[in-house]
């Protein structure tokens, strides 16, 4: 039996692990081919970053990504933005020598005042004590442009979770310096992923936005059901030497719902235990039930956390009342005002519990929140 330890992981998916996404990597390498900045939307775990990195490194072009994630303030987006740029200057740079020359002839030119240096083996790159993060961050990737533009170099400059700039205070000076460098760069391209929808329509949407109109967008749905089979019975040929009954797939996907997060966190436990049998669809059940019962108390600790109004829709999507959630018949069923289920499913949907396909069905975004409402609430209506 062949190990399986590196085909589902739970944070970033690299090399075989990496599944499909093909007409996903195609835009995104055009876009980045074509000097077009792009923008990567999807819900948490769905993949993003996997799909960009892999991308970037099916391209060859030098890249780095900072994670904003964890950024608290501006402060804290300037110090990631200013590590991704000395990392790619030094990337694109022979020697670390060579990457301190580059950006003291630039810096030169400046107001502000800059120190460069090395720490170790590492560039340091350091601003003035108190100066404007909005002007730190628009000098450094013009100088990371202009550097690129001397050495004839093309890069990109990915930035994951973009949405946490958005809520900051003083997020517009940022995004303005951003756009600033964006709109005149030939050389650095850059692409954008979050995952907070709302957010970013309204940094990306909305006419008044520095952003506004900046990026191509690419909106990334479930993997599809027969890239994943082919994926799966792949890795159990690999495994087992033989494909997976249709059943089994099957089951897997009515469970995950073929969300990737949690379909590679079953399968996970399904090739840890399956040992030299195959799995089973009473394995898969017991393994789905047993992940349920572990999560069971982070689950019901975010649900307790919401309204009863909320909670309510949430029971009766899960429960297969996912169109004309505001007609009379359901409404009665639910016991709610229409205007208070708007604007319930309002939120819902934009703090991505909820979404909803181009017939206006509603579902659930996260199979194990619904699998964990269906259990805990089986009658309510």
């Amino acid at each position: 039996m062949t190990s399986h330890f590196n085909y589902f992981p739970l944070g970033i998916a690299k090399g075989d692990a990496f599944c499909n996404r093909v007409i996903e990597r195609k835009q995104l390498i055009h876009n980045v081919l074509q000097n077009k900045h792009t923008l990567v939307i999807s819900p948490r775990r769905y993949g993003k970053s996997s799909l960009v990195l892999y991308s970037l490194e099916e391209m060859g072009l030098p890249y780095e990504r900072i994670d904003l994630f964890v950024a608290v303030n501006i402060k804290a987006v300037e110090e990631q933005i200013l590590k991704g740029v000395k990392k790619l200057v030094t990337k694109v740079s022979t020697t670390t020598e060579q990457a301190i020359e580059l950006i003291k002839t630039y810096i030169k030119s400046l107001k502000s005042k800059w120190i460069v240096g090395t720490d170790g083996v590492n560039l340091e790159l350091i601003p003035e004590k108190d100066s404007d993060s909005a002007i730190t961050i628009m000098e450094s990737l013009q100088m990371l442009e202009i550097i690129l533009s001397k050495k004839n170099k093309k890069a990109v400059f990915f930035i994951d979770e973009f949405q946490e700039i958005g809520v900051l205070d003083h997020a517009s000076g940022i995004e303005g310096a951003i756009r600033h460098v964006a709109q005149e760069s030939e050389h650095l391209r850059f692409i954008f992923s979050g995952s907070n929808r709302h957010i970013l329509a309204n940094m990306f949407d909305d006419r008044s936005s520095p952003l506004y109109m900046l990026c191509d967008r690419m909106t990334i749905d479930r993997i599809h059901e027969q890239d994943y089979a082919a994926y799966l019975n792949k890795i159990a040929k690999k495994t087992w030497g033989v494909y997976l009954d249709k059943t089994v797939i099957d089951k897997i996907f009515n469970l995950t719902e073929r969300h990737p997060y949690y379909t590679n966190v079953l399968c996970d436990k399904l090739w840890t235990s399956a040992g030299e049998q195959l799995p089973i669809i009473e394995s898969i059940s017991t393994a789905w039930e047993e992940y349920m019962l572990q999560e069971e108390s982070k689950i019901a600790r975010e649900l307790s956390a919401l309204s009863t109004t909320r909670k309510k829709i949430l029971i009766a999507i899960s429960q297969g009342y996912s169109k004309e959630l505001t007609s009379k018949a359901i409404l009665q069923k639910l016991n709610l005002a229409s205007a208070t289920t708007v604007k319930s499913l309002k939120w819902l949907t934009e703090q991505d519990y909820t979404g909803y396909n181009k017939n206006r069905e509603y579902f659930i975004i996260d199979p194990l929140i619904k699998a964990s409402l269906i259990k805990f609430y089986p009658n309510m209506f």
